[in-house]
């Protein structure tokens, strides 16, 4: 799906017989853009990844489809994620969010580093599968059936907050997972913590705590 990007890559030429591309007049944002194939879902499963994401693990993807057969209340599975240029793990489960929280780690990794390790669960958040309560959109398994059973994103979050949303929603109706077992790679950009994301952020930021309500700490 090409969300009506500005550098066009055309892919209707490639010898990819079964991929099908999908290309949107218009950027409605992160989650409508998904939201424009559900429709077109005819599958068990969908998965919702990200352009910078390299899935080279596909023994791991295996183990995370066999895992979500055999347990039939999991309705979203989230990744191990690396970096792409150290290997290194993107602490990207985390705990669902307060104010406080998103304040601080904007201000910077030293400020209230122990809750801020907290928040991404640095000690044991990685090496175990556990309930995930704000997923990561790089990468996502899903069960379609429950995807469209909640029409998919909420499309009033253009950007930011629309995941940690989606996942509260997926919780809702079944158990949402982070499974370490499989492994994705992830050239991480994040604009929220410059001058330009901010804003686009914090309006999102109020969206989310108005519709779930105002956790402060």
């Amino acid at each position: 799906m090409d969300n009506a990007s500005t550098k066009k890559i055309k892919l209707d030429n490639l010898q990819m017989s079964n991929v099908h591309v999908k290309y949107l007049q218009r950027n409605d944002g992160f989650g409508a853009g998904h939201n424009s194939v559900l429709k077109d879902l005819d599958s068990d499963y969908h998965i919702i990844m990200n352009p910078d994401v390299s899935l080279n693990d596909t023994d791991g993807l295996i183990k995370a489809i066999n895992y979500m057969n055999s347990h039939s209340d999991v309705v979203l599975l989230s990744p191990l994620v690396r970096n792409e240029n150290d290997n290194q793990i993107q602490y990207l489960n985390r705990m669902e969010p307060t104010v406080f929280d998103l304040l601080i780690r904007f201000l910077g990794p030293n400020f209230f580093s122990k809750r801020q390790s907290k928040f991404v669960k640095k000690l044991g958040g990685y090496d175990h599968i556990q309930l995930e309560e704000n997923a990561t959109g790089s990468f996502m398994l899903t069960k379609t059936i429950e995807l469209k059973k909640i029409n998919g994103f909420d499309t009033r979050f253009f950007m930011y907050f629309e995941v940690t949303d989606l996942t509260k929603r997926m919780a809702e109706e079944g158990k949402v997972i982070f499974f370490p077992y499989f492994t994705i790679v992830h050239g991480w950009k994040r604009d929220n913590h410059t001058l330009k994301g901010l804003r686009p952020m914090i309006l999102s930021m109020i969206k989310y705590f108005n519709k779930w309500g105002w956790k402060l700490y």
